[in-house]
């Protein structure tokens, strides 16, 4: 009975909270929802003003209608549509590789001593490295393909995931494992019901800013050696003199980043749903 207790610890959650959570959420989300728009809308209405009245520079910010313009071009003969293709698929198998490296490692150095005297100043010295310093290296050894790109993706990934799974594992209640200890729990069970569950939510946050780094990293890399992909995009805004394509560009990604990380905020419900935590006031 003990030992199902210590097991459980981590999924405590009522069935009626549970029962209750859908409609408060459906109805935090309607009452959020207006209100996250109006920023946004201040905004382009500060933009729209500043373009009609001459009090901006439409050499430099363009108006909302030039922007608008743009990005439907774009959409139209399908150079976004292509662009954006490009870089998710390099997102997308940069992540698969960064996210499960640093993953893996950093599950396994927080959870062995031995293995983390080993391995983790070196990683820890080289996430020191800047990602631009990469670069050079990167093209020497694959090339000035997809090959550099993806691999700064996973870099960039790969430290950002090991240092919140790491602390993750190492967040994990010292008493409880001690107790399953006591009763002569198999590590393989302490690590399935303790161990995973106590570290998740910190994976999920290091998901969350990995998600973001992946696309700045992904556009930063077509920016210096790209032949394709939004960061080409968006240069060639830049040195045709075109803001009103850089600006539709950097509205595209800033859609692109809060949609990745609002779907990753719905896994996360789903998957450590049985939490109870502070929500705010």
């Amino acid at each position: 009975m003990v030992t199902r207790e210590i097991l459980g610890s981590n999924y405590a959650a009522t069935t009626s909270i549970r029962e209750s959570q859908p409609q408060q959420m459906g109805k935090r989300w309607r009452l959020k929802f207006p209100v996250g728009l109006m920023l946004p809308i201040l905004l382009l209405g500060i933009w729209w003003l500043g373009a009609a009245t001459g009090n901006l520079k439409v050499a430099f910010f363009s108006t909302p209608q030039a922007v608008l313009e743009t990005l439907w071009k774009l959409l139209i003969n399908g150079e976004l549509v292509e662009g954006f293709w490009d870089t998710l698929r390099r997102i997308l198998a940069g992540a698969a590789i960064g996210f499960s490296a640093g993953a893996v490692l950093g599950g396994i150095t927080g959870y062995v001593r031995q293995i983390e005297r080993v391995l983790d100043p070196t990683i820890q010295g080289l996430r020191a490295v800047p990602a631009v310093a990469w670069i050079p290296f990167l093209i020497l050894t694959l090339g000035i393909d997809d090959g550099p790109k993806i691999a700064l993706i996973s870099i960039a990934i790969f430290f950002i995931t090991y240092v919140n799974t790491y602390a993750g594992v190492r967040g994990t209640d010292q008493k409880l494992i001690e107790l399953a200890n006591a009763y002569r729990l198999r590590r393989s069970l302490i690590i399935r019901r303790l161990i995973i569950p106590s570290a998740l939510p910190q994976v999920f946050v290091g998901l969350r800013l990995a998600a973001a780094i992946a696309w700045i990293a992904a556009v930063f890399s077509e920016i210096l050696i790209g032949s394709s992909g939004l960061g080409v995009l968006l240069n060639d805004g830049r040195s045709l003199g075109r803001p009103d394509q850089t600006i539709a560009l950097m509205l595209v990604l800033a859609a692109a980043g809060k949609t990745t990380d609002g779907l990753i905020k719905l896994l996360e419900k789903r998957v450590t749903g049985w939490r109870t935590t502070f929500a705010g006031v």
